[in-house]
């Protein structure tokens, strides 16, 4: 397993990650994820660049896609993934993060599964020519906005829909009438990057990984034991100063990587 720091908690300014990408590789991450909000604008060789000077992968980039509001979302989203790839292969990165929508599926059309599922075929195909993987983010309401993955059920229909091998799973809990442990049992097999996150009563009272409700040595054994060896990456970093946030997580995972 290996450790990604997400630089969006720093802020998606130049001078933002020219303070995140040093301070996390001296720290030892071993990689880092870059969100569309910076990328966009971003000198997409200077990133590579000092990013391989302090020794991190670019394990992801986070863009947003939709394919279930409308036919324009639909050709927007298309055209944000050939964009997208064309940024992974520039920076060397193997995971474009990966978003159904803007409805749940518990409310989603049978048409609006259809359209999804040729969405994620389109860009699969995209991205296969050039080794990339779509981890596919589970993500209910509280988190940002509804998914079609908000449940493991139906996370893994659009699997089975889609059924192209560079789709994944990019697992971030809870799930929708799931406990943590019974979203593992389900998903984990399928999971190559985990958002993680622990929180103290309820989403987004959110805090350090083994500091929370949740027991994060209990949750990563549970994954390790259905096969995870992938990437452990700290999404919302800024419950505490993300710098304190940043050195305490990368000694809490070291200890228990090592451990597992």
């Amino acid at each position: 397993m290996k450790t990604t720091f997400c630089t969006n908690a720093f802020g998606n300014t130049q001078a933002d990650q020219e303070k995140a990408i040093p301070y996390l590789g001296r720290l030892g991450y071993d990689g880092v994820e870059l969100w569309e909000q910076y990328l966009v604008a971003a000198d997409l060789p200077w990133v590579r660049d000092i990013t391989s000077a302090h020794h991190l992968e670019i394990v992801q980039i986070c863009p947003y896609f939709d394919f279930t509001t409308s036919k324009n979302s639909w050709a927007r989203s298309i055209d944000d993934a050939a964009t997208f790839v064309e940024y992974a292969v520039e920076l060397n990165c193997g995971f474009i993060r990966t978003y159904t929508g803007n409805v749940g599926s518990a409310d989603a059309t049978k048409q609006q599964w259809v359209d999804c599922v040729e969405g994620l075929q389109t860009i699969c195909n995209m991205g296969a020519v050039h080794g990339i993987t779509f981890p596919l983010e589970t993500h209910q309401v509280r988190h940002h906005g509804p998914n079609l993955t908000d449940t493991s059920p139906s996370t893994l229909r659009l699997l089975k829909d889609v059924g192209m091998e560079n789709l994944t799973v990019n697992l971030q809990t809870p799930l929708i009438g799931e406990t943590v442990m019974e979203t593992v049992e389900q998903l984990g097999d399928r999971v190559n990057h985990l958002h993680a996150h622990n929180w103290i009563g309820d989403w987004p009272n959110l805090t350090f990984l083994d500091a929370g409700d949740i027991d994060f040595r209990a949750f990563l054994a549970g994954l390790c034991e259905k096969g995870f060896d992938g990437y452990i990456s700290i999404e919302h970093g800024n419950h505490h100063p993300v710098e304190e946030t940043a050195k305490h997580e990368i000694h809490y995972l070291r200890g228990l990587i090592e451990d597992l």
